[in-house]
C-alpha cells in the first residue's frame, strides 16, 4: 500500500474582514482609533461646555469687577435714599408675575418710579429675563417675566425717579 501526501493548502479567507485581518491591516486601524477617541471626546466635552444651559458666567463680569467702586457707591446711595423694596413672585402659567412694593424712608408708597425688573432661575442663569414694571391699583409695581421653572430665582430691581437710582436683589423660591 502506497500513501501519497499532498500538501494541504490553506483555505483563502473569503470575507473582506477576514482578508483585512489576514493582511495585518487591523493594527494601524487600531492605532488610529485609539488616537481618535480622545479627540472625539474632547470635541464632545467642548460642545457640552459651551452649550450647557445650566452653566453661565455673569454678564459683563469684568466690567462689573472694574466698576466695584461704583457698586459700593450705589449701595451707599441706596442707604442714603432709604427706599425699601419688597418683592414677591407668583407663577402665572408659563411666566412669573413679580410684584414689587416700593416705600420711602417714612414707609409711604413711591409713585412715579421707573422700575426695571430682571430675573432668572438659578439653575438656568444664562436665561435672564427682563421687563419694565407698571404701577397697578394695589400700589405695587408688576412685571411679567417668561420664567416657567419652580425653584430658586434671583430678582434684580433698578428703580429710577429723577436723579435718584435705587437697586436691590432678591432670592425668591417659587413653588408650582
Amino acid at each position: 500500500m502506497t500513501v501519497t501526501t499532498v500538501p494541504i493548502e490553506t483555505i483563502p479567507p473569503t470575507s473582506a474582514l477576514a482578508q483585512f485581518v489576514a493582511r495585518g491591516l487591523h493594527w494601524p486601524l487600531l492605532v488610529v482609533c485609539l488616537l481618535a477617541v480622545p479627540v472625539v471626546a474632547g470635541g464632545y466635552l467642548a460642545y457640552m461646555a459651551t452649550h450647557d444651559p445650566t452653566f453661565a458666567i455673569e454678564s459683563d463680569y469684568y466690567r462689573k469687577a472694574v466698576a466695584w467702586d461704583a457698586t459700593m457707591a450705589q449701595d451707599q446711595a441706596n442707604a442714603k435714599l432709604g427706599w425699601q423694596a419688597v418683592a414677591t413672585a407668583v407663577p402665572a402659567g408659563q411666566a412669573l408675575d413679580v410684584a414689587v412694593a416700593l416705600h420711602d424712608r417714612a414707609g409711604a408708597g413711591l409713585t412715579g418710579v421707573q422700575l426695571h425688573v430682571e430675573g432668572f432661575f438659578l439653575a438656568r442663569s444664562l436665561d435672564v429675563q427682563g421687563a419694565d414694571a407698571v404701577l397697578a391699583a394695589d400700589g405695587r409695581y408688576h412685571a411679567t417675566l417668561a420664567l416657567a421653572h419652580a425653584g430658586l430665582h434671583e430678582i434684580r430691581l433698578r428703580a429710577t425717579r429723577g436723579s435718584d437710582v435705587f437697586t436691590s436683589t432678591f432670592r425668591i423660591d417659587i413653588a408650582r
